[in-house]
């Protein structure tokens, strides 16, 4: 088990992010929130996403179980809620591995956002659990693609100012679709493995690589 602390984990603006009946204001709920994150993250780990639920997260955080219907009408919606958090943090180590590329091409970024992705994905059961082997709900579903359109559009920002420059259309999307088909491969080779090993790297990297190479190749992406 991973030591998953959300009170430490999560800023208020993240807390805020899953609240459907109404926010967490108060500092006070937002402890109760918090803790209920952690404790989910606790059982989740431990007995899975099927056997975890509103009374087992009430029980394991010692927040009454109507307080935490308050702000998570079912267990769903607070998986919903943990996995934003997630996918917010992916999309900050993508931003943070691009502050550190100087004199990469652009092969080698994706190779490197490829690997810290999968880093933390590697070392975050939870974030695995919850977006790997998810989504569990529309919403999830929502915020997952939504990360995913974020994190390709600051990429494909980024491409265009390297030296030499890689030009991708937005129509079709091509960097969205080039981090989708990574993510495919991240997502198989948890099912299949249950981490990401280095060949599921190796194939999700190359497969993005490949499709961009595509464009390249016929003039619609131009170095």
């Amino acid at each position: 088990m991973s030591d998953f602390d959300a009170s430490a984990f999560c800023t208020a603006e993240e807390i805020q992010l899953g609240s459907r009946s109404r926010s967490p204001l108060q500092e006070r709920s937002q402890q109760r929130v918090a803790a209920a994150l952690q404790a989910a993250g606790q059982l989740l780990e431990r007995i899975g996403p099927e056997e975890t639920s509103i009374p087992e997260i009430a029980k394991e955080s010692g927040v009454p179980r109507a307080s935490l219907y308050q702000f998570y009408p079912s267990k769903y919606a607070l998986f919903a809620h943990l996995a934003q958090i997630h996918l917010l943090r992916v999309e900050y180590i993508v931003k943070a591995a691009l502050l550190d590329v100087t004199g990469k091409s652009w092969e080698e970024i994706v190779v490197l956002l490829t690997d810290r992705v999968a880093d933390y994905y590697d070392a975050t059961p939870v974030a695995s659990i919850l977006v790997l082997g998810g989504p569990f709900s529309r919403s999830s579903y929502l915020a997952q693609e939504v990360t995913i359109e974020r994190v390709a559009s600051i990429i494909r920002r980024f491409f265009a100012l390297i030296d030499p420059p890689l030009i991708v259309p937005e129509q079709p999307d091509v960097a969205t679709l080039s981090v989708e088909i990574s993510f495919a491969c991240m997502k198989h080779g948890y099912f299949r493995e249950n981490h990401i090993s280095e060949i599921t790297r190796e194939q999700a990297s190359s497969a993005a690589i490949a499709y961009l190479k595509v464009w390249q190749q016929r003039g619609l992406a131009k170095f």
